[in-house]
C-alpha cells in the first residue's frame, strides 16, 4: 500500500513510519527501470491518433519512432532511403544497398569517438539536430576535433576560423559534409556520396549517420543498439 491519508498534515511522518516494513533499508540512488517491451502489435500505425490511410505518415513526422525503434517494426534501411527521398539515382543506391547489409551499423567509430560526441552535445544545451548532426562527424577523430574545439558553441561553428591545412583528405570530405550539414551549401553534395573515390567508406558510414540523425534525431542512435541485441 502506498497511498498516505496523512499527507501534508502534522502526523506525516509517523504514519510513514507506521508503514515502514521491519528492517526496511530505502534505496538512496539508482533508477527503477521498466521491463516492459514494445512489441509490433502495440505500435500499429492504424491504432494512433493520426492515423489517415490515404495520407500515411512520413518516418520524419511520427510520434511513435522511438517505440517503433524498440519493436524492430522500423528499419535501418527504410530510415535511410526516406531521408535521400528521390535522388538514390543508381550509383548511390548500390553503395547504399552494400554499406547497410554490413551488419551491425555503426554511428560511432569508436568508443572515444562516442564520449566525444556526448560529452559535447551535453555540454552545448540546446543545439539544434543539425549541429549535433555536424557534431558527430567532426567529434569522429581525435586530429580534426582539435582544429574545431575552440570554435564552436551551442549556436553553432565559426567554419571561417577553423584552419584544415595538412589534413588527410578523408577527414576534410567529413569537414566538409559538416559543413554542408550545419549552414547549408554545396561543399559536399548527395552525387559525391555515391563515388569512393571521392568519400571513403568510413567517410561514407558517417555522413550516412549524420544525414539520419539530422533528419530524425537523436531517436535514431537507438537503431546502433536495436542491431546489437540482433547480433
Amino acid at each position: 500500500m502506498t497511498r498516505y491519508f496523512m499527507k501534508f498534515t502534522p502526523l506525516f511522518a509517523a504514519e510513514v513510519q507506521m508503514m515502514t516494513p521491519p528492517r526496511h533499508q530505502p534505496r538512496r540512488s539508482g533508477r527503477i527501470r521498466s521491463s516492459f517491451r514494445y512489441s509490433a502489435d502495440d505500435v500499429r500505425c492504424k491504432d494512433c491518433t493520426r492515423y489517415d490511410s490515404g495520407h500515411p505518415c512520413h518516418l520524419n513526422e511520427c510520434v511513435c519512432l522511438e517505440e517503433r525503434i524498440e519493436a524492430g517494426v522500423v528499419e535501418l534501411n527504410a530510415l535511410a532511403r526516406e531521408c535521400f527521398g528521390g535522388r538514390l539515382f543508381r550509383p548511390l543506391q548500390r553503395r547504399l544497398r552494400d554499406e547497410l547489409n554490413r551488419q551491425p551499423f555503426c554511428f560511432f567509430l569508436s568508443d572515444a569517438h562516442r564520449e566525444r560526441w556526448t560529452h559535447w552535445k551535453n555540454r552545448c544545451y540546446g543545439m539544434s539536430e543539425r549541429n549535433a548532426a555536424a557534431l558527430l562527424l567532426l567529434t569522429a577523430d581525435e586530429e580534426l576535433w582539435q582544429r574545431v574545439l575552440w570554435h564552436f558553441d551551442s549556436s553553432g561553428f565559426d567554419f571561417p576560423a577553423i584552419r584544415l591545412s595538412g589534413i588527410h583528405p578523408e577527414l576534410y570530405s567529413i569537414y566538409q559534409a559538416a559543413k554542408t550539414i550545419s549552414v547549408g551549401g554545396d561543399n559536399i553534395v548527395i552525387e559525391d556520396l555515391a563515388f569512393s573515390e571521392l568519400v571513403s567508406d568510413r567517410a561514407f558510414r558517417l555522413i550516412l549517420g549524420a544525414l539520419l540523425l539530422c533528419r530524425y534525431g537523436e531517436v535514431v542512435l537507438n537503431l546502433e543498439r536495436k542491431t546489437e541485441e540482433i547480433t
